[in-house]
Order: C-alpha cells, then structure tokens, then sequence
C-alpha cells in the first residue's frame, strides 16, 4: 500500500486528498465550502481567463492571476484558491510550509470579496505535504496549474458512465491509460501528483521521472522477466507498474505493507549517487594519495555508469551475451553468487576470458593503482540467472613504482582468486596491496524465488562470499 511513508502526517494530507477527490473531481462541489465551485461552467470560465489571456513579463504568477481573475463572478477566483490548493497540497514543509500554502489559497480566495472559509482542510496537518516535487514544480506553476484544469474538464466532460469505468475498473491503470492520452500529461508534473492523490494505495509519492526510471532500472531484477518492461522507449504507464510490481516484491520480502522508495533501505539501492558517491569519495582520497607521489589511480569502467544492450548479460548462463566483444575490454568483473544451496557461495563464471578483470590506459607508465568493478550474478536455478545491477564492489590493486608502459586500453587478461596471482602485458604482474571495497549499505537484499521458495540474500552475506572466494597474493604478504 503506498498510502504508508514513515511520516504520521500523511494520514491527515490524504484524508485531505479523499475528499478533493470526492468533492472536486467525481462531484462538482468544493473542497473549503459547500457552493458548487468545480462545475465544467466554473472550470470553463477560468481556464478561459487564465489561458486565453497570457500576461508576459516578469511578474509573480499570482499577481499576473489577480489581473486575469478581475471582474469575474465570485465562484471563478473560489475555484481558483482551490487549484491553488490543490497544486500545493503536495510539497512538503521543507520546500513549502503550510502557512505560505495557506496564505496564497486565502488571498486568492479574497478577490471573491468574501473571507475564506474556516475549513479543516486549511490547518497546518491537512497542508503537511508527502514529498518534494522539484524546483520545475515551482517554476512552471502557470502550466501546471493549466494542466490540472484542462484535465479535470476533459474528465467531467466523459459520460458518468466513463468517468465511473476509469475510477473503478482496474485502478490506477484504466484511468492511468486515459490520462496519459491528454495534452501534457508527458511533461507536466501534476500528472503524477493526480495520480497519487487519486489512487494514493496503487501509486508512489514520485513526481520524477528520472527518479522511477532509476528505480526501476536498479531492481528490476526482483521481477520475473516477464513482468519487466520489453519496449526500448518506456511510457510513465510501463514505468508506474512495473514500480507497483516492484513494490510488491520488496513488500513479501519484508513481510509489511510499510514500504517507502524514499526510505533510507530502499533509497540506497535505486539513488545512483549513493553508490557513486562512495566510491567517488575513495578515489578522490586515493588518486591525490598517487599524485603527490608522481603517480596515477586507473578506474576500470569508470566511465560506462550502465550497462547497454551491447554488454547485456545471459540470463541462462550468467555471463556476457556478447563475450568476444565485452571480454576485449569489460567494463565489470562478473562474478557468479550461487543461492540455490544451503550456503551462498561465490564463483568465478566457467566461461573462457573469465578471468579477464578489466582494462586500464597504462601507456604513461604511471599507473600506480587500479580499481576493477564487481558486479553479481545470482543463480537461482539450473540455466536461470538474476544479474543485480544495483550491487557493486571495488577490487583495490596498489603496484610497486608503476606499471610497465602498455597501451591506451590495455587489458588485465587473467586474475588467478585461488593463488592471488594477477597477469599484466602476458607476465605475472606483483602488486603490495589488494583489497576489496564494497559500496552499497550491508542490509541491502535481494530476493528471488529459489526451488518455488522466496529466498533472501543481505549485501553483507554476499560480500563474505566474495571475501572467501578471492585470495591476494600481494609482495611482501606474510601469508597471501
């Protein structure tokens, strides 16, 4: 259910929601009064002032809707404080507090000539907002607050009987479906702020897309291949349910219906710049450590932050689709994470090139370090394999004085995890540190159905596979 987000004030924003939509949107009444405020003559009228007549400067939106709402029959500016209200139900108080909401909506409503009502729906709990929508949110408040009337006309324009299919058959998707059939709904914000509000149990507190497709991009491997989505270019409509399947997935996982993606758990395994960031911060330390000796830290992959079509990975075999092309210069080091026994257990894939770490522009002779990024593979069946993109980790190599000169992308051709031994330029290439940095938080988990039974493996379970699997063999070691 994604009423739930951690915060108890969510409880009094939706019970402000549930009535909008009963009162405003499927009836024609008023959210802060009892007049018949959201009538198709009302909504009609105002969009008509408000976007047949565009004032250009650059004055304040609500300066530029009081001269536009001049002259109009008291119910047109009663409609107005009421898609005001509306539009800034959602914010909450760390981008907007609830008295600069209520101040807008009051003053609005006072070029009616009337004092705006005492309504429960003004107080700060009922004005709290569930979440942040982003500065475009603020800034295109004019074509968002366009949006939102021309949508609602569009609805009340429906015969009673669509309207009434589209709210009840198949929640959110049918309505979802016609929604996304109107003018803006690819661009506007409000789009996702109607739909929450609507079908607050069915659809997240997101209104950026680059947030849901990073969160469906990162877990998307808790889903059967089959619930994923198939087309290149995805609509808000494939992103918004394969989330909700998603949502499922994480909630059995949890065994509660209390999920949040902005949750600090969840959060951590979709935000890519979590991840980056960590290891950002221990390159930055690392490579100034090598400057100030006159050397320099190689990133393996570094600048390849998704894997495309040409690196896909086998879901039957657990290793590149492609392994002549990948394996020339592999932006990961795929490693195989067994969960179909009792115990997780870490493998290096059987597949020739294996082996091959990744590549490094080592022509200046002063490559001092490098880092190797690991990703997994789960096995979760005979042929059957899950790659979790989301999971990652650092291999650290430190080498004594440089690397001898190679080429602009030479190639780690073989590293040897029983014996530690790591093979650069054809020859075993010593090293005086190794070390393996993982970057994602260790109470991360990834599910997957293993011989018909939900099995869950933690960040912190793998990275102990990992350790176990890989052994060092750096100079100087006393025992690898």
């Amino acid at each position: 259910m994604a009423r739930w987000t951690g915060d108890p004030e969510i409880t009094a924003v939706l019970e402000s929601a549930d009535a909008w939509r009963e009162r405003c949107f499927v009836a024609s009444t008023s959210i802060l009064s009892d007049r018949p405020l959201w009538t198709l003559e009302n909504l009609n009228d105002l969009l008509h002032r408000f976007a047949d007549n565009p004032l250009l400067g650059d004055r304040d939106f609500l300066d530029k809707l009081s001269e536009q709402l001049r002259d109009a029959p008291p119910a047109v500016p009663q409609l107005a404080a009421e898609v005001l209200w509306f539009l800034n139900l959602f914010p909450h108080p760390g981008t907007m507090k609830p008295e600069t909401k209520r101040e807008q909506i009051t003053r609005v409503w006072g070029w009616s000539g009337a004092p705006a009502p005492a309504s429960p729906f003004l107080d700060d709990a009922h004005l709290h907002g569930v979440g942040n929508p982003g500065t475009a949110y603020a800034t295109h408040r004019p074509l968002e607050f366009e949006y939102l009337l021309r949508t609602v006309i569009a609805f009340k324009s429906l015969p009673a009987a669509e309207q009434t299919r589209l709210m009840r058959d198949d929640p959110p998707w049918s309505f979802m479906l016609w929604l996304d059939e109107q003018d803006g709904s690819d661009r506007r914000l409000v789009r996702n702020t109607l739909l929450y509000f609507l079908f607050p149990d069915y659809i997240e507190r997101n209104t950026s897309r680059a947030h849901k497709r990073q969160i469906y991009d990162a877990l998307k491997s808790k889903l059967p291949p089959d619930q994923r989505i198939r087309a290149k270019d995805s609509s808000m409509l494939d992103l918004d349910r394969a989330i909700a399947a998603i949502r499922q997935v994480i909630a059995a996982e949890r065994g509660t219906d209390e999920v949040d993606f902005y949750q600090e758990g969840i959060k951590a395994q979709w935000f890519a710049p979590f991840r980056e960031g960590s290891a950002k911060d221990f390159s930055s330390w690392l490579s100034g450590f090598l400057t100030d000796r006159g050397l320099q830290l190689n990133q393996s992959g570094r600048d390849i932050k998704k894997l495309d079509e040409k690196r896909a990975i086998s879901p039957q075999t657990g290793f590149w689709e492609d392994a002549g092309y990948v394996t020339s210069k592999p932006p990961r080091w795929l490693l195989h994470l067994d969960a179909t026994g009792p115990e997780l257990v870490a493998r290096v894939p059987e597949f020739k090139r294996a082996g091959v770490i990744g590549y490094a522009n080592t022509k200046g002779g002063d490559s001092g370090a490098l880092t190797v990024r690991i990703i997994p593979v789960v096995k979760i069946g005979e042929d059957e394999y899950r790659t979790v993109e989301t999971w990652e980790w650092l291999v650290l190599f430190c080498f004594p004085g440089g690397l001898e000169p190679g080429t602009s992308g030479e190639v780690f051709s073989n590293f040897n995890v029983e014996t530690g031994d790591l093979t650069y330029l054809g020859a075993s290439q010593p090293y005086i540190f190794s070390a393996l940095l993982g970057l994602n938080a260790p109470e991360e988990t990834f599910s997957a159905t293993v011989n018909g039974t939900l099995k869950t493996i933690s960040y912190r379970e793998a990275t102990d596979a990992l350790g176990k699997l890989i052994n060092v063999s750096a100079v100087g070691a006393a025992d690898g």
